[in-house]
């Protein structure tokens, strides 16, 4: 069951970039598959940014600009070259913890959408999980073509950080002092900036991978859950079964639910299921998520995730921090929601054909699938039998 679905997006509908109509194929399939198992889907509509990568080369180029601006007219362009870096760090800085920016209003957008409905219990309602999983993949970039390349990227991209926070204490120094070793300095970080900025642009000029793991797993598992919990099996637990848009460009889809459904959710528990079939993987859980800050998540679902490992293990569940990259655990976390993330690295924090071209289903692991939706329905039965003050509802 969960592997036809798996073939259905990856393979017959194919790579699935954000907004873009193999997205939006993918989205009908859901409301077709939620359809089929009785429940009534809604489609929701919002617009996003078409690209992850776009704001990070805009960041990388203006603060070239700035460096380049600097010494062409004393104290006046030294200003503008300040106020151009420091501008541009904060916007880079909240980008990657996915929070507003400026940026987005000059960046192209598009429209996209959720597709969500919800599982009834048998009884009265007394408890709610949201499971979320997005339905787009990613393109190919060159950072991310073997682990090889994804550790250097892990060097790479936070020097180009650095390198920005840098430019704005030299370039404040050098308003100050006019001094000329300074500039000379400040130059230097062009030989950071520019290579970075070029690995930006490229990434956009990839394909974008088939997503049979990511996240044609993590959808299909909603779909799978649909037919199996349509037996009425949780007793007081209503589920919401959410497949989102838009999360490989800064979770655009999760964003704009948790937005538009923030007051119904306060007490609910939100479950994260994102390239979940890797050969060797999971089930992996996170205990917190951040690239620059750690997002903590709630201590009850943790609780109850370590006692499934413990007591379970014949699952292989094991848990790790994701500092890697983001997932739509982060923005239910910065909605103030309890939330945990299902993410399928390897104990040796590996995540299998991450943005790869071989992200097909001929390197989708069945046992590792079965481990996956074991733990789920775990998870969802002991949240239903009250193991842990966890989405409860207010009356």
């Amino acid at each position: 069951m969960w592997f036809s679905h798996i073939d259905y997006l990856a393979r017959v509908i194919g790579p699935r970039g954000s907004a873009t109509a193999a997205e939006a194929e993918a989205a009908r399939y859901a409301h077709e598959q939620f359809e089929r198992a009785g429940l009534a889907p809604q489609v929701e509509r919002f617009r996003s940014a078409i690209s992850a990568w776009h704001p990070f080369a805009l960041t990388m180029a203006v603060a070239l600009v700035a460096v380049a601006v600097y010494p062409l007219a004393g104290r006046v362009t030294a200003a503008i070259a300040l106020a151009l870096i420091a501008a541009v760090t904060v916007c880079a800085l909240r980008e990657i913890n996915l929070l507003w920016t400026p940026l987005r209003l000059v960046l192209p957008k598009r429209e996209s959408q959720n597709v969500w409905a919800v599982v009834p219990p048998a009884g009265e309602p007394k408890r709610r999980v949201v499971i979320v999983g997005h339905l787009d993949s990613h393109r190919t970039p060159l950072l991310f073509r073997s682990l090889r390349w994804q550790r250097l990227m892990h060097v790479i991209v936070p020097a180009g950080f650095l390198a920005m926070v840098a430019g704005v204490a030299l370039l404040a120094i050098g308003l100050a002092t006019q001094a000329t070793l300074v500039y000379l300095i400040t130059v230097s970080l062009a030989a950071v900036l520019a290579p970075v900025l070029l690995l930006m642009l490229q990434a956009d000029l990839t394909p974008y991978t088939h997503g049979a793991n990511d996240n044609a797993t993590g959808a299909g598992l909603l779909f799978t859950l649909a037919e199996t919990l349509g037996d009425r099996s949780l007793r007081e637990t209503e589920v919401w079964l959410v497949a989102t848009g838009c999360e490989e460009v800064g979770c655009s889809g999760a964003i704009a639910f948790f937005n538009a459904h923030r007051n119904e959710l306060r007490d609910a528990a939100v479950i994260v299921v994102d390239t979940v079939g890797g050969p060797a993987s999971g089930p992996c859980y996170f205990r917190s998520e951040g690239m620059v800050l750690q997002h903590r998540y709630d201590p009850g679902l943790l609780t109850l995730a370590d006692a499934i490992a413990r007591e379970r293990p014949e699952l292989g569940a094991y848990s790790r921090r994701m500092t890697e990259a983001y997932t739509e655990g982060l923005p239910a976390i910065q909605a103030g929601l309890r939330a945990l993330t299902l993410c399928g690295f390897t104990p040796e924090d590996e995540l299998p054909h991450w943005h790869q071209r071989t992200d097909t289903v001929e390197h989708i692991d069945r046992d590792v699938l079965a481990r996956n939706y074991a733990f789920v329905r775990e998870l969802l039965q002991r949240i239903d039998g009250g193991a842990a003050q966890v989405g409860g509802r207010t009356p």
